[in-house]
């Protein structure tokens, strides 16, 4: 592997200039971590996902991303993620019922990210086997490190 000099891999990796070392270390390492791992987005609205991609590939991930409930489980059949981020309101399936089947035959992470905040919401998901469950709107910087927090434990 080629060597980089710090401002190539600030550059690089999107870790800002004025990062000081101990931060980009810090980046890098949560990076590395993710690396060769796989995420699925199941997401209907394009402006969200595609800003899912974006976060999820700046922490290393290879992503697959899907608009609807069933290609979202083809998917997940097909690849083995090691997270999945999943909408409730998709157009075809209710996402908890989405979760209920995956969970059928995927034991990785699952992450509920949707605008549906109430508390019956919440608690059909986590009872499905959702390993989390953030709300939007979210920042991509917030929503990173919440991310890196799930998976690390």
């Amino acid at each position: 592997m080629e060597r980089m000099s710090w401002c190539e891999i600030h550059v690089t990796v999107g870790i800002p200039p004025s990062a000081g070392v101990a931060q980009a270390l810090h980046y890098t390492e949560n990076m590395v971590e993710f690396m060769e791992k796989n995420a699925l987005i199941i997401e209907d609205d394009d402006d969200i996902r595609g800003l899912l991609e974006i976060v999820l590939s700046q922490m290393g991930f290879k992503i697959n991303s899907v608009g609807t409930g069933k290609a979202g489980l083809e998917s997940a059949r097909d690849m083995r993620p090691d997270l999945v981020t999943l909408d409730i309101g998709l157009p075809d399936m209710h996402g908890v019922a989405v979760l209920t089947e995956l969970r059928t035959f995927h034991e990785g992470k699952v992450v509920m990210l949707t605008a549906r905040g109430q508390q019956g919401d919440i608690d059909g998901a986590m009872a499905a086997g959702a390993t989390a469950y953030l709300l939007k709107p979210f920042r991509p910087t917030s929503l990173r490190e919440e991310l890196a927090e799930i998976l690390a434990r």
